[in-house]
């Protein structure tokens, strides 16, 4: 019986001990989970400051004509360190980009096909866009959501990649090859993507002064003056905070404001 009755005092101390060590891990969970989850919240708040201070960073250099000339305006990606983040950042000017509001249907229709829309959907959806605009006066759309609220559900992630290739800040219905994208380029100009994915990536290579694929309709073609830029950050900090802010910028020839900020997302 002795030790039948130690057998049974030594389960129960197991048990005892198992219990106390759940206990300890629950409470432990219960005590670090918040803390946890503070500093993740300080960590995105440090990302979001950083991409805001990057903003404003780029927005001031965007008067200076030294550092406007020398920066790229044509999306390249540039990665560096901004406040012991690391930040991703890209510029691109609106007139590489085609206008909603300025563009005849086609190049709206071949926009979208270069964005991987069928035919027969890019057409309506371009015609849509034309009587929407046409029916909301001079300015036509006031942003690209508005625009882009107007396609059916299933061409919804079609529809967003082909309005980062697109505005409505640009003021003209061409594009400048020299900072365009290539769907912007080939949608403008009427040339197969693949032409104009090819001479893109001769211009990242060689420069602004890449001479045009032959195929190109030089009347759809622009000059831009630099004025108008979509500028993109992205910022993760060392602890893991992570922030991305999208915003256009307009340079005016106000002293008092030089820089109109559009479209923060």
């Amino acid at each position: 019986m002795r030790r039948v009755e130690r057998g049974a005092a030594l389960l129960i101390a197991l048990g005892g001990l198992a219990l106390i060590g759940a206990l300890a891990a629950a409470a432990l969970t219960l005590t670090t989970g918040p803390a946890t989850r503070a500093a993740a919240a300080v960590e995105r708040a440090t990302a979001e400051r950083a991409a805001e201070a990057a903003i404003h960073r780029l927005a001031l250099a965007f008067t200076l004509p030294a550092e406007r000339n020398r920066a790229p305006r044509d999306g390249t990606v540039i990665e560096t360190n901004f406040e012991g983040a690391a930040l991703v950042i890209s510029a691109q000017d609106a007139l590489g980009l085609i206008n909603v509001n300025l563009s005849d249907a086609p190049t709206l229709s071949r926009l979208l096909v270069h964005s991987g829309a069928d035919p027969a959907d890019a057409d309506e959806l371009a015609e849509t866009w034309v009587t929407t605009r046409e029916g909301l006066g001079r300015n036509g759309f006031a942003t690209l959501s508005a625009a882009a609220a107007l396609a059916r559900p299933e061409l919804q992630d079609v529809v967003e990649t082909t309005l980062d290739h697109a505005t409505i800040w640009s003021g003209a219905p061409g594009v400048d090859p020299t900072v365009a994208t290539a769907p912007a380029l080939a949608a403008a100009t009427n040339v197969p993507l693949d032409v104009a994915q090819a001479f893109v990536a001769r211009r990242t290579l060689d420069g602004p002064r890449t001479p045009l694929p032959p195929e190109v309709n030089a009347r759809t073609l622009r000059r831009s003056d630099g004025r108008v830029a979509r500028v993109s950050v992205r910022v993760e900090t060392p602890g893991g905070g992570r922030a991305s802010l999208s915003v256009v910028m307009e340079r005016t020839t106000s002293p008092r404001r030089p820089i109109i900020f559009h479209a923060w997302r």
